[in-house]
């Protein structure tokens, strides 16, 4: 293994943060069930241990990290979607979108579900706070987008927007956390063609389609009946 240099500066620095994560991103696809040790990121970035640490004192804060990087990923989709201009933008096209982002990122709710479970465990408080802090901007922006986009969310309120997203979000990472954890990143697959017993087949489930579904009924339960915005 050939380590690399420290960074000095600012753009080496982010360009050497974003390689760490990306390579915990890595190795987590590898292995859902385990997220890496420091000192495993280290080697699969190519870096010192101690470099490393610069960046992130626990695998916790990288996996927090990793979490944010495709949150960010996935409201810039969506508030592209969002931005259309008018007439085009739909339910149908907007979870449309999200399942299709979580079908390419089965990371984004893998994460979302351990993070949610064990925030605040070994992450520096402030650290947690930018976190936090920079999720809900992006709720009020993208919940702000959805009332401009339908006049129907709006008459149940300023909040409306963000209750929304709040609700779709929870459901989308309970549905994912229901299906069998050892096929996390199969679960569109038969159940004939896993190796589960006859009798629970039940729980493994195609969680895009149950995605969508579940989605389109939360919005239309919400919402009523939405026109095209």
């Amino acid at each position: 293994m050939v380590l690399q240099s420290r960074a000095i500066h600012s753009e080496e620095k982010a360009s050497r943060r974003a390689d760490i994560v990306a390579a915990a991103g890595r190795l987590l696809t590898r292995d859902p069930e385990n997220f890496a040790s420091v000192a495993q990121v280290a080697e699969e970035a190519g870096l010192a241990k101690g470099t490393v640490y610069l960046y992130f004192k626990t695998k916790e804060e990288m996996l927090m990290a990793l979490h944010t990087e495709h949150a960010m990923a996935m409201f810039d989709g969506m508030d592209a979607v969002l931005s259309l201009p008018p007439g085009q933008v739909t339910p149908e096209l907007i979870t449309d979108g999200f399942v299709a982002f979580v079908r390419a990122n089965p990371l984004f709710l893998h994460t979302a579900a351990i993070c949610h479970s064990s925030l605040g465990r070994n992450i520096d408080p402030q650290l947690l706070f930018e976190h936090q802090k920079t999720i809900a901007m992006r709720l009020h922006r993208s919940g702000n987008l959805l009332l401009q986009r339908f006049p129907s969310f709006a008459a149940r309120g300023p909040m409306a927007g963000m209750d929304f997203l709040h609700h779709a979000f929870s459901y989308a990472i309970g549905t994912w956390q229901l299906c069998d954890p050892q096929h996390a990143h199969n679960c569109s697959a038969s159940p004939e063609h896993l190796d589960v017993p006859p009798e629970m087949a039940v729980f493994v489930r195609d969680v895009y389609a149950d995605l969508r579904t579940g989605l389109l009924a939360l919005w239309y339960g919400m919402a009523g009946n939405l026109p095209k915005a």
